[in-house]
């Protein structure tokens, strides 16, 4: 692993430990097992360090989700496997570990706004993750697999907003909903997203 990232990993650390108004970049160096002065040699002051680390932690939340909603789509070719791929995807999303990354991301964009040189890094993070879904995308549309009216932007859009967008199912609001009802919603949701072969002869 590379000393940057290294340190950027010990911040990350250190911010969920300690948060940032206690965060202290010696403890950072020891964590990451360098000097505070090889440390400084990467990063200006401490509030570069801590705007550097929230765009790491960002770009590792966003890409790693990116990540995971793409790997399913990549051998697709019918759209049986579409159908496949869906029900994986909506499977991962329910995981705690979805709601835990949407919290790191809410957290990096609170922070960005009052930050440049961060609000700079998660636009980037944000261009490469978007890229890189469009990616796993396009064939998809190449292949007309996509129900009519439905654009790879927007499949990607509903889909990725599954990770990042939903409210937590747990606890009760004017949007609760029993998990076993919520996944059936999705299902209808993904078979309506896929291009059907049916062909009605009557016509």
């Amino acid at each position: 692993m590379k000393t940057r990232d290294k340190i950027l990993d010990a911040a990350a650390l250190e911010i969920e430990r300690n948060g940032m108004t206690q965060f202290r970049v010696k403890r950072v160096a020891s964590e990451a097992d360098v000097s505070v002065a090889l440390l400084y040699s990467y990063f200006d002051d401490r509030e570069d360090l801590i705007a550097s680390t929230m765009v790491h932690r960002y770009r590792q939340v966003l890409v790693g989700t990116a990540e995971i909603f793409t790997k399913p789509l990549r051998d697709v070719e019918t759209t049986d496997d579409l159908r496949t791929a869906l029900r994986t995807i909506i499977a991962d999303a329910q995981t705690p570990e979805r709601t835990e990354a949407r919290i790191h991301r809410i957290e990096g964009m609170s922070f960005a706004q009052h930050n440049p040189a961060a609000l700079a890094g998660i636009a980037d993070a944000k261009q490469e993750t978007s890229s890189l879904i469009l990616s796993c995308v396009q064939p998809l549309v190449d292949k007309n697999l996509l129900a009519d009216g439905m654009s790879g932007v927007a499949f990607a859009r509903i889909w990725y907003a599954l990770f990042f967008g939903q409210i937590a199912l747990e606890g009760e609001h004017a949007l609760s909903i029993d998990p076993d009802d919520w996944l059936r919603a999705l299902h209808v949701l993904a078979d309506a997203a896929i291009h059907s072969e049916f062909v009605d002869l009557a016509v």
